[in-house]
């Protein structure tokens, strides 16, 4: 972090408002993003070059690069503006904003699609707008790892001791006051977050930023978007799909139940072994994946059209491994990939279970206004299709300045030391990429 200087932190923000083992048991990301109207497309192979980090596209700049695609889309030709942010609501007046910018087309224009972020909040407005311009990439592959070098893992950036003196009392507290409450029966889990603010000596090239993490992290779903009122870039390096739909079957891949990497093979796969058979990061990641299942059977026909397997998996970050789970549905006809959206955000991987009661505890417990962090960020098609990644391991961008945030899942049994020791390896997927280019 060389050139950073780390801000004080003010209480609610003024000027920056928030708007390996056993190869069986360990893999990464589910790839499953494809250009769209293309059915069948292949895979891509790695080019040479990165398509999605040129020169900016101007105004209402949006990228979203999932493992394999990279989408850069820029202007405005319509926004998605409805008088309730529900499912329902959003899904149907997407589809007839769709439908009127497919009909007002010019010949040899591409479909049209909707793009931009949804907070972590959905009765909130969402960011969404129709496009006037947009591409489709193969996204670069460095061909290696994300997590490994030619002699191993890679060395893991620590922020607490590139940043002296940060440790954030507030959120220790909050993480003490959370688990108090959870022994008391006030829910099963809750998803606290905090926020660190930096400041370059210049202003960030995000395109740098983009490349640094995508190097780092290549099987993340890398974003930029620019939000709207002045408000800066969200920009940030996602681990985890929320949902793809592609011809009316859809993929998840929620995780939920983390620890840190070790830069000692040994240790590495020690760590993650234990993460493994963690009951609390197991019963962690059961909220999760039994709220996925409830939900999903409401938009399939069969029981069987459903895949949600029993135990999860391990999934390699560069700086974390995570407990995961691939899902898998065919939906029933008709149903919009934003139907899905809005039914299963925000899940318990980011804000807890029951929901009522952690929306609750993060009200009374978090000092600031999430925003679009822990929201949702992707594009939609008329035809139902899309792909949405959760905001995690991000930042907002501000000419020199960043804001940084970071959660972590708490429920019984958990420490403050603990869950400040996770967001601080959390902060460390961008901190490590602003580090290299400051």
């Amino acid at each position: 972090m060389t050139g950073f200087t780390v801000l004080d932190d003010p209480a609610p923000p003024t000027k920056m408002p928030a708007v390996a083992l056993d190869p069986a048991h360990a893999r990464r990301p589910r790839r499953t993003a494809e250009t769209p109207g293309t059915p069948g497309a292949p895979d891509f192979a790695a080019p040479t070059g990165t398509p999605d980090d040129g020169a900016s596209p101007g105004h209402a700049e949006f990228r979203f690069a999932s493992p394999r695609t990279g989408l850069v889309a820029h202007g405005v030709r319509a926004r998605l503006d409805v008088p309730s942010w529900d499912g329902p609501a959003v899904a149907g007046a997407a589809h007839e904003l769709l439908a009127r910018a497919a009909g007002a087309r010019w010949a040899g224009e591409p479909a049209p699609i909707l793009v931009g972020a949804i907070p972590f909040d959905p009765s909130r407005p969402a960011h969404l707008v129709v496009p006037a311009h947009q591409s489709w990439h193969p996204v670069v592959s460095s061909g290696a790892p994300a997590d490994t070098t030619e002699e191993g893992p890679l060395p893991v950036a620590r922020p607490e001791h590139a940043l002296p003196g940060r440790d954030d009392a507030v959120f220790r507290a909050a993480v003490g006051r959370a688990v108090s409450r959870l022994e008391d029966g006030a829910a099963e889990k809750v998803v606290l977050a905090r926020t660190l603010d930096v400041s370059a000596a210049e202003p960030l090239d995000r395109g740098a930023v983009r490349a640094a993490v995508r190097r780092a992290n290549p099987d993340a779903y890398v974003f930029d978007v620019e939000l709207p009122g002045d408000q800066g870039h969200l920009v940030g390096a996602s681990p985890e799909l929320l949902v793809s739909v592609r011809d009316g079957v859809l993929h998840s891949h929620p995780l939920a139940g983390s620890a840190p990497r070790s830069a000692d093979p040994d240790e590495d796969r020690a760590t993650a072994q234990r993460l493994l058979a963690s009951e609390k990061d197991l019963r962690e990641h059961a909220f999760v994946t039994d709220a996925i299942r409830e939900v999903l059977r409401a938009y399939v026909d069969r029981e069987e059209d459903l895949d949600v397997p029993a135990t999860p998996e391990l999934v390699a970050t560069s700086h974390l491994w995570h407990l995961g789970t691939p899902v898998t549905a065919r939906l029933t006809p008709g149903t919009s990939v934003l139907d899905v959206v809005y039914a299963l955000h925000p899940t318990p991987a980011v804000c807890g279970h029951p929901q009522d009661a952690a929306r609750e505890l993060i009200g009374s417990l978090e000092p600031f206004d999430r925003g679009f962090y822990t929201g949702l960020v992707g594009w939609a098609d008329q035809a139902g299709n899309g792909e949405w990644a959760i905001v995690l391991r991000c930042g907002v961008v501000r000419g020199a300045e960043v804001r940084l945030f970071a959660g972590a899942g708490v429920v019984v049994g958990s420490t403050p030391e603990g869950e400040h020791a996770e967001t601080a390896v959390k902060f460390s997927t961008l901190l490590s990429a602003l580090g290299g280019v400051s």
